[in-house]
Parts: structure tokens; sequence; C-alpha cells
């Protein structure tokens, strides 16, 4: 064991797949590169050559915890020691961890895909797999409780070729379901030309191809190739795959990787996608005077998409997009890739409506993936049970330079949207304690469970523990309270290429760290508006005049709307108004419009450098232009006065007060089947918070039965003393060392 302990050391330095290998030996060395993050947590960097780091989030911590089992003890930030005494949640992580000392966990990639790649592995691969698929191999991982596992399924070689692997996952599969276990099955989005093409004739028309005509690969994996979202056969194919999946192997859960497109200049442009474009206008401008309005032109049929020259006119250049060509173009790639990933939502649901579908879509980051990768998350909608974070340089931390929090909240919030659970790695203190308070647990028979998912099946740590005991009581069927929404609408932030993202990020960075109940709305949730206090636009420049009057039917039935700086000035074809129908701020009918003219960075922000935080998935070409990165996340100059703009135009003031500093953050969500509501609070600092006060607004009526807080860091939960009046109920939050969560019962 010594010498393969060496071995999974060395290996570890570099990065896996973080979500969808769950952990196991191989997983990890499939993905990459890891290297220190901030705080000592260990966190996830970039490699161009390597493959979707994290659609399995929670790879362990060493290479050794891999193939042992004690990969699920997190590096714990100095000041995040613990209590002096072990905790019966620190003695049940012990005993899973020597429980599953030398087990290797499942792993979504097959022996030859590591073959192929090269690099990163051992000679001894093969012997770690035949470990990995022995039935007593996983019967240990049954005994320590762990509920779910991702195995290999289809990588895209081509169905007969990988036949023999997937009987071997099926025989696994088989005897997990036995032991009570759930399966994920992994289907990766690429196709590996050297077997797929020779095995399937006229597989190569499926590729999508760039405006030279040429094929758009998996970063340097020049041999992986993308199909064209608008290819139907391509999609055929893969039915035939999930059918066997669903069917033959009773799978669970249904993983969906690869779920995005290249940026430019590497748009496909083959003559599917022209015609299919030609089609989307079509429907969009049925007549000529609405092609003409729009495009000056006499019909679709001439249109031409841009072109890019990258010595006069790289796509990187670009800051907004004026071309109502591109505009549409934007749009059109967003819907083609989602129609592509719901089609395949659609069939796996029809073969079995309980199995989960997971895609690797990733989050809500500060620069602009609509146009980057074409993922817009509305379009999702009511397709995807899971999305998977799945992007270098988010991890939950106080930047140490710049001291911005930096989280994945926002991705949680917009998931809870669509409704989607959230796939993260468990690995760290601060990310679970996020995933714990933000994440929507999806009601869906074939879902694991946050605490057993792919991210945490592996890992065994005092907070999982605690997280494992009370998540069917306290973390399911929930629901958020929140005063405010954001609304982020389609052109603003579509036609935007980064400019407008850094006072909508910045603005939700005021909302988070003040702990300002609130959700994120886009142009396809209006009709939710009447359930906010307060709706803000943060810099959303482009919003046509249907959208306008919607926004002031609002203000006159008693809503505040909070505008800032440019907000209104174009409509939604990113014209010049001579007059914004939503300013100057007033009182209006029962509600007010109100105005902060700037929202003021604290920090300069500088090109991004070589080897920068952002990648929008390991593999795939590199963001353009200049994103603003989480590092720069740091409250604006002014974040008081927009605070205090924020609670002005909340009528009944704010749902949570609290003395808690500006490193904390919390969420409130309500449990209305137990007539409960629930304030999670979590302490980014290194340092222990003294107990401080808080005070939320009754959520249920009739009295309070009584205040209970939960800690990781003590055996049982213990009450708190609380003081009920007008209609809010006070107590004092006891020290917290990361993470506290104050149940209020009511009678």
């Amino acid at each position: 064991m010594q010498r393969k302990g060496k071995k999974m050391a060395s290996s570890l330095s570099r990065r896996f797949f973080l979500l969808l290998t769950s952990g196991s030996t191989l997983a990890a060395r499939a993905a990459g590169m890891l290297r220190p993050a901030s705080a000592g947590v260990r966190g996830p960097t970039r490699e161009p050559s390597g493959d979707c780091a994290n659609l399995f989030p929670g790879l362990p911590a060493s290479q050794e915890g891999l193939a042992s089992g004690t990969g699920g003890q997190q590096a714990v930030s100095p000041g995040r020691s613990g209590a002096a005494a072990a905790t019966r949640w620190q003695r049940s992580a012990d005993r899973k961890r020597e429980m599953t000392r030398d087990v290797v966990w499942t792993s979504h990639e097959p022996l030859y895909f590591l073959r192929r790649r090269g690099g990163d592995q051992f000679d001894d691969e093969a012997e770690i797999y035949e470990r990995m698929y022995d039935p007593e191999n996983l019967k240990r991982m049954a005994a320590a409780g762990v509920r779910c596992g991702l195995l290999h399924f289809y990588k895209g070689f081509g169905l007969e070729y990988e036949r023999s692997q997937i009987e071997r996952t099926r025989r696994a599969a088989d005897l997990m379901h036995q032991l009570g276990m759930k399966v994920s099955l992994y289907i990766a989005g690429t196709m590996f030309i050297e077997t797929l093409y020779r095995e399937v004739p006229g597989a190569e028309h499926w590729e999508q191809r760039d405006q030279d005509n040429h094929w758009v690969s998996y970063g340097m994996q020049t041999y992986r190739r993308y199909a064209c979202p608008n290819e139907p056969a391509y999609r055929e194919y893969l039915k035939l795959i999930l059918r066997m999946g669903v069917e033959e192997l009773h799978a669970d859960e249904i993983a969906f990787d690869n779920l995005m497109l290249q940026p430019e200049p590497k748009s496909c442009r083959c003559p599917r996608c022209i015609q299919a474009f030609r089609e989307f206008l079509q429907r969009r401008y049925p007549t000529q005077e609405a092609v003409a309005r729009r495009f000056g032109l006499p019909d679709v049929e001439s249109i031409q998409v841009n072109e890019w020259d990258p010595s006069q006119a790289p796509p990187s250049g670009v800051t907004v997009l004026n071309d109502p060509v591109l505009q549409e173009w934007v749009r059109f790639r967003c819907e083609s890739l989602a129609s592509h990933a719901n089609v395949l939502s659609v069939y796996v649901k029809s073969l079995n409506p309980d199995v989960s579908v997971h895609m690797n879509i990733k989050g809500l980051y500060s620069f602009n993936r609509y146009w980057t990768n074409a993922v817009y998350h509305p379009l999702f909608a009511s397709h995807v049970d899971v999305i998977s974070f799945d992007t270098g340089g988010y991890e939950a931390r106080l930047d140490p330079v710049t001291g911005a929090l930096v989280s994945q909240i926002r991705s949680y919030k917009v998931a809870r949207l669509l409704p989607s659970s959230c796939a993260e790695s468990l690995e760290d203190e601060l990310r679970t304690a996020t995933h714990m308070a933000f994440n929507y647990p999806v009601p869906v028979p074939g879902y694991a469970g946050a605490p057993y998912y792919h991210g945490a099946n592996h890992v065994f740590t005092p907070l999982l523990e605690f997280f494992r005991e009370y998540n069917d009581r306290y973390y399911t069927s929930t629901e958020s309270v929140a005063d405010v929404a954001m609304l982020l609408n389609w052109p603003s932030m579509a036609y935007s290429i980064n400019a407008t993202w850094v006072p909508t990020t910045l603005m939700e960075q005021v909302l988070i760290q003040y702990k300002i109940p609130f959700d994120i709305l886009f142009d396809e949730q209006l009709d939710r508006l009447g359930q906010y206090a307060a709706v803000i636009l943060a810099d959303q420049e482009c919003v046509s005049r249907a959208q306008a009057n919607a926004l002031l039917k609002y203000v006159q039935d008693g809503g505040t709307l909070l505008l800032t700086s440019n907000t209104a000035e174009y409509n939604e074809w990113r014209q010049k108004r001579h007059s914004n129908p939503l300013l100057p701020a007033r009182r209006e009918g029962k509600g007010r419009i109100m105005y902060i003219p700037h929202i003021v960075p604290a920090m300069r922000r500088t090109p991004n450098p070589p080897g920068d935080e952002l990648n929008p998935e390991p593999g795939a070409t590199l963001v353009r232009g200049h994103a603003m990165r989480p590092s720069e996340w740091v409250l604006p100059q002014n974040h008081r006065e927009i605070y205090q703009a924020v609670v002005e135009g909340l009528p009944e003031g704010p749902s949570v007060t609290t003395e808690a500093p500006l490193t904390t953050v919390m969420e409130l969500v309500n449990r209305p089947k137990t007539r409960e509501t629930i304030v999670h609070f979590i302490n980014f600092d290194q340092n222990s918070l003294p107990p401080f006060r808080a005070g939320v607004r009754k959520q249920f009526p009739g009295p309070i039965k009584s205040v209970m807080c939960f800690s990781p860091d003590v055996d049982d939960p213990v009450g708190v003393k609380s003081q009920e009046s007008g209609g809010q109920v006070s107590f004092v939050v006891p020290s917290t060392r990361l993470y506290s969560m104050l149940v209020i019962a009511h009678e």
C-alpha cells in the first residue's frame, strides 16, 4: 500500500472530473490539475485539455483518499478547528472513513478513454478498475451508507465499441440496486472520430462546422468533435443509447455532459444551422414588414451571419452587439442547444418519469455565457433536475487578496427557479455549508439527495454527517422567501458582452452580503413580479415597451422599482430612446420608482492575465474578451447607499434583520408542511462569530412555539430564547464557527 500511496499522492496533483467522477481514483486521474485554493481549501484549476472537471463534484483532498476512502476529509482552513471534544458527527465520519478504507470509488470514465488521452495514469489502471467493479468493493460502499454512484455508460466511442464496458456497468448497476444504491449513468456529448465514424457510416456528417467549414473539437483533443445541435440523426442515435440505459440498466439518473457550444469564431455554421436560423427568423418575423423593420432587408433568405476576420475584426474585440443579425444569432444558438438537450430529457422521461436528468450546463457567473457558450438557463426550465457547476475560480471563499466574498449563490438561486438541484463538490466546509443553505432538493425519485450525491457520496466529514442526519427533516420541502427580485432581462444581458454584467453582479453582491432575501428572475418570469416588495433592474439598458408597461403596472399596484444608471435607455433591439419610460423617479399609483445613478466599483479592473480564474469548461475554448473575475466581486464603493435604498423601498422592511457582519451570508426558507421558518447563516471568515442578534418577520399565523439552533459543532440542537413583537420574532444567534441553522416553529 505504501507504493500505491505514493503514486496516488503524485497523481492527485492532477485535476479531475469533479462532478461526474465522484472521487474515484480513475476519475481523479481523468481530469487534470488541482492547486491549492484560497484560505487553504483545495479547488480546481483550468486545464484546456482536461475533461469536464466538475460534472461530478467532490474529488477528495488527496489521491490516497480517492482509493482509500479517506478523501472525504476536507482541508479545513486555519481557525476552523472545531470543538475540542469529538462530536457524534466527528465519530460517525471517522467510522465511515475507516469502513471505506481502500475502497475504489466509481467513475464515469472508461479505461479506454484514459489510455487514448494519455498522460496522468499508471501502469496498473486496469487493476484499479477491476477493484472498482469488484462486488466486495461495492458492498463496502453500501455498508458505509453510500446511496448512489456514478458509472460510465457512453463516452462517444460508439455503442458497439463500448458494449463490453456497458455490460460491465450493467452488472455493477444490478448489484448496486440490490444493495439499495441509486445508479447515475454518464453520457458524454462529443464524438470520438477514430471509432464512431468507422462504426456508424455517415456520422462524420453530424459534426459542427465553423465559418471555414472546419470541424469543432473538444479543445486540444482533436479526435473528439462536437455534433451539431440541429442534427436529428445524432439525437436519434443517442435515443438508442438512452433507451438501453433506462430500460436495460434501469438507471435512476442520466447525466449529460458537454452541453455547451463554443464561442465565436467556432460557432456552427453548417448548412443545417444556417437553414434552421432562417426558419427561426421566419417564425419571429413572419411578414415582409417585420423583416424590413428589424433588418432593413426584404426577406430572411438574404440574411448572412457575421463572419470573423481574426486580424481585422476578431470576436474578442466585440463589446456590444448592435448588429441585429448577431443579436438574433445569439438567441438562436441558445435555443438550439436547449432544444437539443430538452428533446433528450423529454425522451428519458417518456421511458421512465422517475429518472432524474442531470445536465452539465453550469451556473450563473459574471460573464456572458449566452454569447460565449449559448447557455440561457430559463430555456431548460422543467427539463433538468440537476445542474452541474463546472467553472474554475468560483470556489467559496473570501479572496485573500481583494477580500471579495466568492460563492455559487447566484447559481443556486437560478437553479431553484428552474426548478433544479445543483451538483457541487462538497469536499470543503464552505462549499458544503453553502450547498446546505441554498440548494433546492428536487423531488424526483431518481435523485439520491444532496448529502448522498456525486459530490458527497465518498466524503465523510462532521459537517456532512450533520447534513445527512437532518436532510430529510429540514432541508426538503422548503420554499424560498424573498423580498426582492433581481430582473436580468434578455437583451440587456445578451447584447452586452461584459459591461452590464459588472453592475448586475455588484448589485447581487450587495444583496448577498447584506443578507437581503432575494430571487433572480428573467423575462420568462415577469408574471411573478407581484410576489416581491421590490424589483431591481441594475443597468438593464434594453427594456421593451411591453416589459416597461408590465413594470409600471407592478409599481401602480404597490411595488417598488429600483433602477440604476442607464436602465431602459434602449429598447429591446438596443435602439436608443428619446425618453426613458421608467424615469424619472416618482410615486406612481400605490408604489414608487427609485433611482441610483451609479453602482461604483470598489476596485479598478485590469485585463485578464493568461491562465486566470475563468474557464467555461476544461477543454473548451477560453473566455474571450474582458470578463469580470470572481476576485473582483468586491462590494461597490456605495454599497451602504445601495443597501439603504433597497431597505427604503421595502414598505414593511426586510424579512430578516441581523447584526452579523458582511462576511456572512444568509438564506431564508419556509417549510409549510411543518409550519417552520428556517434561517441559515454561513460565516465565510476564518474566525468564529460571537453571538449576534437577528430578527425575522413571522411567516405563519399563530404564536411561536420554539426557536432551535442546529450546529455541526455540537451534538444536539439548543433552544434559543425569543421575543415576539409586531409580527417579528427576535433572538440571539449563538456563537457560529461556520454554520448555524435556526428553526422557528409555529403553533
